[in-house]
């Protein structure tokens, strides 16, 4: 009798008896797992998040602290940037940065915003009034039909 029909069997052996060994660590600490659930069912609520605010005023004045996208958007600043700061505005990369200041984008730009050109840029800026657009009058709700 050859042992080539028999190969096969004896390459099942150890994997069957793989099988019938204890489950592993993994699996037994599945089995333990629980919740900490009170028993008195006495389950209290999360505390209440503080409501998010969403500032709608314009700033008082503009400084290299405003964020870069707020300076674009008043059309003063805006003038002063592409004076002072040429093509700043109008970068291809200014979604990555926008909502950084110029001060925080300082140490970020290789030395290209100096001191003398940020203090120059922040004189500027403050002599700037922020534009804030008039309020709409209250409309009417129509009467009757």
């Amino acid at each position: 009798m050859s042992i080539r029909p028999l190969l096969p069997l004896m390459l099942l052996l150890p994997t069957a008896a793989w099988a019938q060994q204890a489950p592993s660590t993994a699996a037994s600490a599945a089995d333990k797992f629980s919740l900490d659930i009170p028993a008195d069912d006495a389950v209290t609520a999360p505390a209440a998040a503080a409501p998010v605010t969403t500032p709608t005023a314009a700033p008082a004045a503009f400084s290299l602290d405003t964020p870069i996208a707020a300076l674009i958007a008043d059309p003063a600043a805006k003038a002063v940037l592409d004076r002072n700061l040429p093509d700043l505005s109008t970068d291809p990369n200014i979604d990555k940065f926008k909502a950084l200041s110029l001060r925080k984008l300082a140490p970020l730009s290789g030395g290209q915003l100096t001191a003398a050109l940020l203090a120059s840029t922040e004189r500027d800026l403050a002599a700037v009034t922020p534009f804030r657009p008039a309020k709409a009058p209250p409309r009417s709700l129509p009467i009757g039909r």
